[in-house]
């Protein structure tokens, strides 16, 4: 299972929605793949794409491109939804985690010409 900053992850979905608000596919796959990501034990990173176990019984691997039905069909499917929620989760949390450092700096420029 993945482990995920909840928050982060709720920010992140939210910014999706509101990105494909006109598009009702994915705004359902975002849906499913939020859901799925809180739920589904079966989910890990790989490299550069998530290795996922579907309820179908199925494992894709999802980054730009996936092997289910949906994709093959040049529908949204959840697998890449999860797969770019993980990494917009993932580039938030390391821009988060790099906010102390960067104020430091900031304020130690600021010294400098105090």
């Amino acid at each position: 299972m993945l482990n995920l900053n909840s928050t982060i992850l709720t920010q992140v979905v939210n910014s999706a929605k509101r990105s494909a608000a006109t598009d009702q596919r994915w705004l359902n796959a975002i849906a499913r793949a939020a859901e799925e990501l809180e739920s589904n034990p079966y989910i890990a990173r790989q490299d550069d794409h998530l290795l996922i176990g579907s309820p179908s019984g199925q494992i894709y691997e999802a980054n730009g491109a996936c092997q289910c039905t949906a994709y093959l069909i040049g529908q949204p499917c959840w697998h890449r939804a999860a797969a770019r929620l993980v990494r917009r989760h993932d580039e938030a949390q390391q821009r988060q985690a790099a906010r102390p450092a960067y104020d430091k700096a900031v304020a130690d420029l600021l010294e400098c010409f105090a």
